[in-house]
């Protein structure tokens, strides 16, 4: 005999996509937010990423700023 629901059925937990994944987030010099880079990494392999010093404009107070992997925050990556 089929089960009948007053509601909808249970459904399954849809897996999480990109677990582990890490937005890189740098903070701005001018205003002390953070600021998006428009990078990811997983998490696990940060300790051993190389990362060279990079640009990116903030969007913040608009200038150009020069970051470095010791300037990095992990952020959660925005969906």
């Amino acid at each position: 005999m089929a089960t009948r629901f007053l509601f909808d059925p249970p459904r399954r937990p849809k897996p999480k996509i990109g677990t582990g994944l890490k937005s890189l987030l740098v903070r701005c010099p001018s205003t002390s937010r953070l600021t998006d880079t428009g990078r990811t990494i997983k998490e696990k392999l940060w300790p051993t990423a190389k990362v060279k010093a990079q640009k990116f404009t903030c969007a913040h107070c608009g200038g150009v700023h020069i970051w470095t992997k010791e300037d990095v925050v992990l952020g959660r990556p925005l969906q």
